[in-house]
């Protein structure tokens, strides 16, 4: 399939950092557009409905096989393959003093699993990952990565499941912004388990109304670094807590007959089950509501009733009603649409909405706003279930694109609970044979978890990444991102630390030497102000590293 097609061999690396944007370790023959004539368009894509649609989304949405590029491929692709090489860095124990210089092996086995048949799509990549480093013997590791997304078949029209899996590196370390864990010394490093199913039943009456009966189970469990600061008086353990996530949701939408008034009722009960803060049981039943003046024009609408209960974060428990009132301005399927609403959701005030716009034929501008309450723990589920793996590696929301962030970077991972407002922004263009996107998010987050502070954990980003396929089997990248967060409270503290700045940059260049066999090298800066809040040690903390990588498929 490499070569002379424009269908890609295996499924590309994943993401290296807290955000799920691109890995620059993607070879050639993993990315569709690497042999894209400019402006021919990626195969095999389905359009999901916009975000402010209230139809049912079709059963799989999300899941796009390796075959969906490449018809006559087989049903089941099972590809191993290893990755060798060696990374060189001036700083192994990432430090603002007492910098150390390293050399680290590196062993990747791993696999990629593509299967598409009538009764189950799914697709599959991931790794293990064990690392010596000299002379710093004690910076030896062992870990996995990994992102699995499959949907089957039941019955027929009737009964499916969803099935989607994350295990990645992160960190309780505030401030990380866009750089990756895997630069951390292994005692700042966490390792993150996410794994849910939801078997579902669907069933329409004569394009009159179209209703699902969803059961959801999900885990999550954390390994390494994992240890928190003790808070005095608390009666919940002060390390990252697993948590066991249970619920069911009926939801009933106006089906296909309805053209200009539709309606969708959600019920929704849930428990999140947690030695730590993160432990609560939620109840929701609410109508969102819409009605088209003219196709382009609409009025929306959200009338209900919530109840959250935070056993150990009493400041986060909210009962009474849920409400918003807004509009829409345009169609997806157009040029664009701005949709945006205001009022109470988990007892936060704020808007929420989203925005598409065709700048051009191949730039576009995507935004979402949101707010709500919610824990890294309980948000590494939500991630997870409207989480897809898009055809150029990153792992981005299935119905606006953005990239997806399993926990704040700014914050690091913490059991603290939060009353949130969330931007995300993205803008990207492909001219000729490069690519270009922007990406942008701004988080403000209010603890309601003892340890708390007058003023809000405020976090504000952007990433830069161009990409060029400069030829068949010879591809480059390079970015730059820049994060700075303000007044975070770590696991490991019980203070704010003030403000962190953080710039990463990186520069990669991949080539196919054989069919099998890609050749890497990576190029990798990190800077970060207030060295303190990541080590204790006063300063700022410079870390340059180079990696040789040389990757085989089977």
């Amino acid at each position: 399939m490499s070569g002379g097609g424009f269908a890609p061999d295996v499924l590309p690396p994943l993401p290296q950092g807290p955000v799920g944007l691109p890995s620059p370790l993607a070879p050639p023959n993993a990315l569709p557009g690497a042999n894209l004539m400019p402006g021919q368009p990626l195969p095999g894509q389905e359009t999901p409905p916009a975000p402010y649609s209230l139809a049912l989304p079709q059963p799989g949405l999300g899941v796009t096989t390796l075959q969906s590029y490449n018809p006559n491929a087989p049903a089941l692709l099972i590809l191993p393959q290893v990755t060798i090489g060696e990374r060189l860095t001036d700083n192994a124990n990432y430090t603002a003093t007492g910098r150390i210089a390293a050399a680290e092996t590196r062993l990747l086995p791993g696999v990629t699993i593509s299967a598409d048949t009538p009764r189950l799509q799914g697709v599959l990549t991931g790794n293990l990952e064990g690392d010596v480093s000299v002379p710093t013997t004690d910076l030896d590791r062992i870990f996995g990565n990994l992102y699995a997304n499959g949907h089957g078949t039941i019955v027929p029209d009737k009964l499916f499941v969803d099935a989607r899996s994350n295990i990645s590196l992160g960190s309780t370390v505030p401030g990380l912004g866009f750089t990756s864990p895997t630069l951390l010394p292994k005692n700042q490093q966490t390792q993150v388990f996410v794994n849910n199913i939801s078997p579902y039943f669907r069933e329409s009456v004569d394009g009159l109304v179209d209703t699902e009966l969803r059961y959801t189970f999900g885990t999550t469990n954390y390994g390494g670094n994992t240890a928190g600061a003790v808070v005095p008086g608390s009666a919940v353990t002060n390390s990252l807590g697993n948590g066991v996530l249970n619920e069911g949701t009926f939801t009933a939408a106006t089906g296909r007959n309805f053209e200009r008034a539709l309606s969708r009722l959600t019920i929704d009960a849930s428990n999140f089950n947690s030695t730590a803060t993160t432990r609560n049981n939620q109840f929701s039943a609410y109508d969102d509501l819409e009605y088209r003046f003219l196709p382009e024009i609409a009025a929306l609408g959200r009338i209900g009733y919530q109840s959250i209960h935070y056993p150990f974060s009493p400041g986060a428990t909210f009962v009474g009603p849920t409400w918003l009132v807004g509009g829409r301005v345009g169609l997806a399927q157009n040029y664009g649409y701005l949709s945006l609403q205001y009022g109470v959701q988990q007892g936060v005030y704020g808007f929420s909405g989203s925005a598409f716009y065709q700048i051009t034929p191949t730039m576009t501008v995507t935004a979402t706003l949101s707010q709500g309450i919610s824990s890294p723990s309980e948000y590494l589920q939500t991630a997870l279930e409207s989480s897809t793996l898009n055809p150029y590696g990153a792992i981005v929301d299935q119905y606006s694109g953005l990239p997806t962030a399993f926990y704040n970077p700014g914050l690091g991972l913490t059991n603290n609970v939060y009353r949130q407002h969330l931007l995300n922004v993205g803008l990207s263009d492909i001219i000729g044979y490069n690519q270009y996107s922007l990406y942008g998010v701004y988080i403000s987050q209010q603890s309601l978890t003892t340890p708390t502070t007058s003023t809000p954990t405020k976090s504000i980003g952007a990433n830069f990444t161009w990409g060029r396929s400069i030829r068949p089997d010879l591809n480059s990248s390079a970015s730059l991102g820049f994060y700075n967060t303000s007044n975070a409270i770590g696991l490991t503290n019980t203070a704010s630390v003030g403000t962190i700045n953080t710039v990463t940059a990186n520069l990669g260049l991949n080539y196919l030497l054989t069919d099998t066999v890609t050749g890497s090298v990576l190029y990798t800066l990190s800077y970060q102000t207030n060295g303190a809040a990541i080590t204790g040690n006063a300063g700022n903390i410079v870390a340059n590293s180079l990696q040789f990588l040389l990757t085989k498929t089977f």
